[in-house]
């Protein structure tokens, strides 16, 4: 039986580096710097990324993400 208690996560980020999408544009690749020093990501589906623009944000026109080229 795997243990499903959810540990709460706190990060210190100190900027904002790049957002990019990837997965054939499905998912937003958002990489912060974070106090230390090193790279922080987070994959988020990109529905979910809008969302959180829309209802965390105030809805700001949409942003222009630049598709990853690999």
């Amino acid at each position: 039986m795997t243990d499903e208690t959810l540990i709460p996560l706190a990060v210190a980020v100190k900027s904002l580096t790049s957002i990019e999408l990837i997965d054939t544009g499905h998912t937003v690749d958002v990489r912060f710097t974070a106090a230390d020093g090193q790279m922080i990501a987070v994959l988020i589906p990109r529905g979910v990324f809008a969302e959180l623009q829309a209802s965390e944000l105030g809805a700001p026109a949409p942003v222009d993400i630049p598709e990853r080229r690999s």
